[in-house]
């Protein structure tokens, strides 16, 4: 879940919304005039439960690299990086910030979803995440389903290929209006996403819940596991069931136990 960098006060709220991990925003969400002020907040974030990641500022921006110095002196080592194009700037958040850095790479750029195996591979890149709204803006054209269909599917192959979890779709502007959110969080799951950048806390339970598996998607997967005990092909439902159908289910199942035993 994203939260503003001139709202410590929002630091604590945002870390027991529910998200699994905090995104404290020093690029999109704080005005220009507010940037200095906004980065002395950092060190509240020593103080935070879940992981959290500081989103900085563009790095052809003029904050950049005060950015960084603040986050190096903090001992901060989780960055989000806006606008992730290349290898070779990974590289240059890590020489800066130290070898235990790990990014999340916002793919918004055209050049960026170009460069995904690459971005995706970095030994310091915990996870990719797509911005459908900056990456409509860079080619020019109004943000719609087939092109955010187009980008998550290329970063879910991208990611899988590195051995890395699949890519966080980008946040819903959607704060009170449910039903959007949820078919929102639906295509993304269809398109390869494994998770949803929030922007408030109202978003989060609705998001948790939609990614998780359904009740009825357990329920076949349980019958398909246990009509295959042995391993052999089987008709379950009137389909049938081979190796990696059956691979399926028990993933589905383990996504089920996991969510669980989170509690939620």
């Amino acid at each position: 879940m994203f939260v503003p960098a001139d709202r410590p006060e929002r630091f604590e709220k945002a870390d027991r919304s529910g998200a699994d991990t905090v995104i404290i925003d020093l690029e999109d969400a704080v005005a220009p005039a507010a940037k200095d002020g906004a980065r002395s907040n950092l060190h509240h974030a020593l103080t935070l439960g879940n992981p959290t990641y500081v989103r900085v500022n563009g790095q052809d921006s003029s904050w950049y690299a005060d950015d960084l110095a603040v986050l190096r002196t903090l001992g901060l080592r989780r960055i989000c990086l806006p606008k992730a194009e290349s290898a070779a700037s990974l590289d240059a958040v890590v020489q800066v910030l130290g070898d235990d850095t790990e990014i999340m790479a916002l793919i918004e750029t055209a050049r960026g979803l170009e460069t995904a195996g690459a971005l995706a591979a970095h030994s310091h890149v915990a996870r990719l995440a797509f911005g459908p709204a900056d990456f409509a803006l860079d080619l020019g054209v109004p943000t719609s389903n087939d092109l955010k269909a187009h980008a998550m599917m290329r970063l879910a192959v991208a990611s899988r290929a590195a051995g890395k979890p699949l890519p966080l779709d980008g946040p819903s502007f959607e704060i009170t209006d449910t039903t959007r959110l949820v078919t929102e969080c639906q295509q993304a799951l269809d398109h390869g996403a494994g998770g949803k950048l929030c922007i408030h806390p109202a978003q989060i339970s609705h998001v948790i819940s939609a990614f998780q598996p359904s009740d009825e998607q357990l329920r076949w997967a349980q019958r398909v596991t246990d009509a295959t005990e042995d391993g052999a092909a089987r008709l379950v439902d009137g389909k049938m069931i081979d190796a990696p159908i059956l691979a399926q289910a028990r993933a589905l199942l383990l996504r089920g136990r996991s969510q669980s035993n989170k509690g939620v």
